[in-house]
């Protein structure tokens, strides 16, 4: 879940504080043409759901749209490239707020709007991406088993490890305004990353030789780490090639057509680089580096 507070994007606080009020869950018996993901092509979290929906084959069950990569103090915004082609607001607190005009909790990606009722139904990243690729499955062009019976006690513990300790750890290097905090955040990402690179030097996959949830969330925080986290968040006591497995491991991911669909590094770079003033004053958004995958 990625909130806005204060005209800043905290994607990392814990999705249990969060989710104590304003939830929406998601429906219990899913129906093809009835819901619509919105997300933000930037956002890791959000690309859990995106991911499982793309990997499984469920776009003609769940349609789905990005919101704007440049957002600005007033929240996630859509735009002529990135238009509301749903309901046709202008911003995600306006589609909230066509749900519940009384609403003023957190307005977060992703949503999943029912478009029969005009409401919405799932705003949690994890919760959503484990019930996409579980209930949802019976409408899937790929029905393949993301979360096994007999590996779900260790997808879910792992998931829980890699949200704590890499997901939403490269956030507390890029907003830590002291030098304690973000050397300590430095330190458990990449003794994080490291125990990943061991890992995947003994399977190909987080849980073995097949793809499980798991690997599509590490997955989004890879991606983004050569072209964001590693200049604009300060993630650079390692450079992520110095991990040899968990590298090759990513290459063979983002090798995946599926996968590969879902990733936007140009959107990523612009929403990053000219959303966070806090971080990036000026909102000048570089021309590197070079990503060779």
């Amino acid at each position: 879940m990625a909130v806005l507070e204060k005209g800043i994007w905290y994607p990392d606080k814990d999705v249990h504080e969060l989710l104590q009020e304003d939830v929406f869950h998601l429906p219990k018996n899913p129906e093809a043409g009835r819901y619509h993901l919105y997300m933000s092509l930037a956002c890791p979290f959000a690309h859990r759901p995106y991911l499982v929906i793309n990997y499984l084959g469920l776009e003609d069950a769940i349609s789905v749209s990005s919101v704007a990569a440049k957002r600005y103090a007033d929240g996630w915004l859509f735009d002529d490239e990135n238009p509301d082609s749903v309901n046709g607001t202008q911003s995600l607190v306006s589609l909230y707020q066509k749900a519940n005009p009384t609403y003023t909790g957190r307005v977060t990606v992703p949503v999943l709007w029912d478009k029969n009722e005009n409401i919405i139904m799932g705003d949690d990243s994890a919760s959503m991406a484990m019930d996409l690729a579980t209930a949802w499955l019976p409408l899937a062009k790929n029905q393949v088993e993301l979360v096994p019976d007999n590996l779900k006690a260790e997808i879910t513990s792992l998931n829980d490890w890699l949200h704590q300790h890499v997901n939403r750890k490269v956030y507390h290097l890029g907003f830590a305004t002291e030098q304690s905090a973000y050397d300590a955040a430095s330190k458990v990402l990449f003794d994080a990353l490291e125990k990943l690179n061991i890992r995947l030097g003994k399977s190909r996959y987080l849980h073995g030789s097949e793809i499980t949830i798991s690997d599509l969330f590490l997955m989004p925080t890879l991606v983004r780490f050569e072209a964001v986290y590693e200049v604009h968040f300060k993630a650079n006591k390692k450079s992520l090639k110095s991990f040899e497995h968990l590298y090759q491991y990513m290459l063979d991911l983002v090798s995946i057509e599926s996968i590969r669909e879902t990733i936007d590094l140009d959107y990523m770079k612009l929403h990053y680089y000219f959303s966070h003033k806090q971080i990036n004053p000026t909102g000048i958004v570089p021309a590197g580096p070079e990503i060779s995958w």
